[in-house]
C-alpha cells in the first residue's frame, strides 16, 4: 500500500510510502471492516503527522512506535530519512 503524493506539492512537504511488512498483510486482512478502517487510518494520520513534523529538518534515524488502535497493538517503523512508514508487527486480543 503506498501513500501517493499529488502531482503538485507545495515546497518543502514530502509524501511518505505507507508499507504493510508481508507477514503482517494477512492480519490486517483477517480484521473486520471496521477495524482495518481505524488501523489503516492511523497509518495514515501518522504518515501526515511526519510529513508535517519531519519538513525541511536534519535527518533523523529511524524509530518505532507502539500504538493501541481499535483492541490492535500496532507496531510501526518510522524512517524519516526515507520519507517511509511501515507496519512491522499487528496483534489483536484473542477471543476468550
Amino acid at each position: 500500500m503506498t501513500l501517493a503524493s499529488p502531482p503538485r506539492v507545495a515546497p518543502g512537504l514530502q509524501a511518505f510510502t505507507v508499507l504493510i511488512a508481508r507477514g503482517v498483510q494477512s492480519t490486517v486482512d483477517g480484521l473486520s471492516a471496521e477495524v482495518r478502517q481505524a488501523v489503516l487510518a492511523q497509518l495514515f494520520r501518522l504518515g501526515a503527522d511526519a510529513c508535517r513534523e519531519h519538513a525541511n529538518r536534519v535527518a533523523c534515524n529511524p524509530y518505532t512506535l507502539r500504538l493501541d488502535v481499535a483492541d490492535c497493538r500496532m507496531h510501526v517503523e518510522l524512517d524519516p530519512t526515507r520519507t517511509r512508514l511501515s507496519l512491522t508487527g499487528l496483534t489483536r486480543p484473542r477471543p476468550h
